[in-house]
């Protein structure tokens, strides 16, 4: 498998200074919290602090909410993944980032999917649908053929390379998507190691988010 034909999960995230704008915004002057340890006898303030204990422990269940939700979303809904390689390009680019949805999706032709690679479980590839459950897939001249019609393709990349490839064709079985890279030259994909099975399938990709500027959804 070559590294091109990879996409990896996005494993990074954002970091701040929050932190110290909180203990700064916290920090008083000692006359200051001395009052508002007080009620209004001059004793110390037992409903202040139990509000104080009851304050923190909303604040760290919210926390503990947020990271659950958080790590839900990743492993049931949502993922993001970054690009290697160039198997896809014009689409994609080495180094960018999309979202793939994992759930609630269905495959129509020219979905771009990721999903493991059926020559090693260890990766993750990306590549676009061209072919779908009990259809025939015909590629002669580069040019790919859907039971004996021709699919348009302008996001595809050719070259003298896949044009002089031998013919092939291929029935799909059921439960099954024939896929292929966008810069056909330089992909491996259904041509090499044949359909792609359902149960393989990841998600599909929704949006292009990094770098912002190129923002693209699917």
């Amino acid at each position: 498998m070559h590294p091109d034909d990879r996409s990896s999960p996005d494993g990074e995230g954002p970091s701040g200074t929050e932190d110290d704008f909180s203990i700064e915004s916290l920090s008083v002057d000692g006359d200051f919290a001395e009052h508002l340890g007080k009620d209004a006898s001059g004793a110390p303030g037992k409903a202040n602090g139990k509000k104080e204990r009851n304050g923190l422990l909303e604040a760290l269940f919210l926390v503990l909410i947020a990271l659950v939700l958080a790590l839900t979303l990743k492993t049931y809904v949502a993922e993001a993944y970054e690009i290697k390689g160039k198997s896809m390009f014009p689409t994609f680019e080495n180094g960018q980032r999309v979202v793939v949805l994992k759930a609630f999706y269905e495959i129509t032709r020219e979905d771009i999917i990721v999903f493991t690679s059926k020559e090693d479980p260890s990766k993750d590839l990306i590549k676009r649908v061209v072919g779908l459950p009990g259809e025939t897939v015909r590629i002669a001249g580069g040019q790919v053929y859907i039971n004996g019609v021709e699919l348009p393709e302008a996001y595809a990349q050719h070259d003298d390379r896949d044009r002089r490839e031998r013919p092939l064709e291929r029935r799909i079985p059921a439960g099954h998507y024939y896929v292929l890279g966008d810069n056909r030259p330089d992909s491996h994909d259904s041509r090499s190691f044949e359909e792609v099975p359902a149960t393989n399938i990841k998600g599909k990709v929704l949006f292009r988010w990094w770098p912002f500027g190129e923002f693209r959804s699917f």
